[in-house]
């Protein structure tokens, strides 16, 4: 009992310290409508941002919760700042150039809140939040708590955890319990406690990788916020400003320019196909109602229909070719697929129409042992396979090869009936076409390449990846660009080598130059390319891979 009463005075002191700040936090802030500012990093700040190797956020865990902390310093009083120096930014500029580089891109602002926002006893959650045409999201947000407020989610969740250690309640009682004892959570995936302070206000550093898509030429980005007190009170931060950033990506540099390729027709084309019909044992009449016939034979005829019926070729011959397994004497296996193959004949004629009788022509084949070998070869649940291809070989006599493949290999011989023998009771049809009006064998034309245009969309749509497997063999500007994009730069170099020199091709060379730390290179490049073309110059001042290059 020594426990609960310790929980309940410390809760009863905090309902004492509620009423000592008077009036609600929301109520005075609401009057001064203070909010928090958003503003672009200067290009100075920025180079000073990227080369501190001092981390920004370091990745906490605490039970089940994820926190991103910034090496902080605790005051006197309890508030918490950084432990590095930030110079105060003023950016009049809202709209930034960023590059981007694997289907990512890199925002970072900094955020400025007036020191009326904060005290001892409140937290401040600030929420960027990125627009898109169809959607808003939210990126990480940014926590700053104050001494106090941070004193009292400890003994908040100090109280949770001696309940649940002294009681140990179940799952439901346990979520009881949080609910009751922990007024303010600690929040999950956030940014906390990373602030710089100055006389009148704080400000944060902020950066987080986005992914892109084919929305991301332009991204705009808002603040949301609010405060919270141990009192309750709550007061949601007025609109920030809008800042805006233009995605600097290489599909400027796309060829849209379709391709063709050579296509060769031939004057003579052969269509063939393989349906299974099933029939009773020793019997050769076509039963539509047996197994799986008659969505076979409607294919059979479906596909006859569209062949005949066609007006670009002519059809020269139908062979029908019939089947059976090896099961059975070699004499009456031949009798057997003869006697099916008559009968399909008479039953296509009969439902297609008299116009196929002339053209079709009837073919068997008694044992197909083709067939078997090429499916012994292939199957790996057949043990033996080498030695049982080897009997086949040597034994001429197919009743006798039969017979000693049951007798020599019993197990894999019961396999080989029950799953490759009705596989071979097949009927194949082979149409043998002709073009209409065609003189030569073969002639060469040209037509656009799908494949290609294909290739083409997927890069403009940023599916990078994809993009470069179907380009990647033509290795032309479009399969540069996909590596750049990428951050293939040495495979770009190498394919730009090979390309005659132009505005784009050096202009290209010139940024993977300014990747691979290769300065003096790139900026002969970039000035070629300028050389060559004029609206290049105009394009590297907003390229900030270029900027990197002209830095003396």
């Amino acid at each position: 009992m020594k426990i609960c009463n310790k929980i309940l005075q410390i809760g009863l002191l905090s309902a004492a310290l509620g009423s000592l700040f008077g009036c609600s936090v929301a109520g005075r802030l609401q009057r001064q409508q203070a909010t928090a500012g958003l503003a672009q990093l200067t290009r100075a700040e920025r180079q000073e941002r990227q080369q501190d190797p001092r981390p920004q956020v370091v990745k906490l865990q605490r039970d089940s919760n994820t926190f991103y902390l910034a090496p902080v310093d605790t005051l006197a009083d309890g508030e918490r700042v950084m432990s590095f120096q930030i110079e105060q930014v003023t950016v009049v500029a809202k709209m930034r150039s960023i590059p981007e580089r694997n289907g990512r891109v890199v925002l970072d602002f900094i955020v400025t809140l007036p020191k009326q926002l904060l005290g001892k006893s409140r937290s401040v959650v600030i929420t960027p939040i990125l627009h898109k045409p169809d959607e808003s999201v939210s990126l990480e947000d940014l926590v700053i708590r104050g001494g106090r407020f941070s004193l009292l989610q400890e003994r908040d969740y100090w109280q949770y955890e001696t309940y649940v250690e002294r009681f140990r309640p179940d799952t439901v009682g346990r979520e009881a319990a949080f609910n009751r004892f922990v007024k303010f959570p600690y929040p999950e995936d956030v940014r906390l406690d990373s602030l710089v302070e100055g006389r009148s206000t704080v400000t944060y550093y902020y950066s987080q990788e986005v992914k892109t898509d084919e929305t991301s030429k332009k991204m705009l980005v808002t603040l949301q916020g609010q405060v919270l007190a141990v009192d309750d009170s709550a007061y949601r931060l007025p609109p920030s400003d809008t800042l805006s950033y233009i995605v600097s990506s290489m599909l400027s540099f796309v060829d849209t320019l379709p391709r063709y390729c050579i296509k060769v027709i031939d004057k003579f084309v052969t269509v063939e196909d393989r349906n299974l019909i099933q029939f009773f044992v020793g019997d050769t009449r076509v039963v539509d109602t047996l197994g799986d016939n008659r969505r076979q034979l409607d294919k059979i005829t479906g596909l006859m229909r569209q062949i005949v019926e066609q007006q670009e070729f002519w059809v020269d011959t139908i062979t029908l070719t019939a089947a059976s397994s090896p099961e059975g004497a070699y004499a009456f296996n031949e009798r057997l697929s003869q006697g099916r193959a008559a009968a399909l004949k008479r039953y296509l004629v009969r439902r297609y129409g008299r116009s196929i009788d002339t053209m079709l022509t009837v073919r068997w084949v008694a044992e197909d042992w083709q067939g078997l070998t090429n499916r012994i070869r292939t199957d790996r649940e057949i043990g033996n396979r080498d030695a049982i291809l080897e009997l086949i070989v040597e034994e001429k006599n197919p009743d006798r090869r039969e017979q000693a493949i049951r007798q020599q290999f019993s197990k894999e011989y019961a396999y080989i009936r029950s799953v490759i023998y009705p596989q071979l009771r097949a009927v194949n049809f082979r149409y043998n076409l002709r073009r209409k009006g065609m003189v030569k064998d073969t002639i060469h034309t040209t037509e656009l390449d799908t494949t290609y245009t294909r290739g083409v969309e997927l890069l403009q749509k940023r599916k990078y990846a994809k993009a470069l497997y179907i380009l990647n063999d033509y290795n032309d500007r479009n399969t540069v660009v996909a590596h750049l994009l990428l951050d293939h730069n040495e495979r770009a170099m190498e394919l730009l080598a090979t390309m005659p020199k132009d505005a784009v091709t050096e202009y290209l060379r010139a940024i993977a130059c300014s990747r691979l730390g290769r300065k003096a290179e790139g900026r002969e490049h970039f000035l070629e390319a300028c050389r060559l073309d004029g609206r290049m110059e105009y394009r590297g001042n907003l390229d900030p891979e270029i900027a990197e290059l002209l830095k003396q």
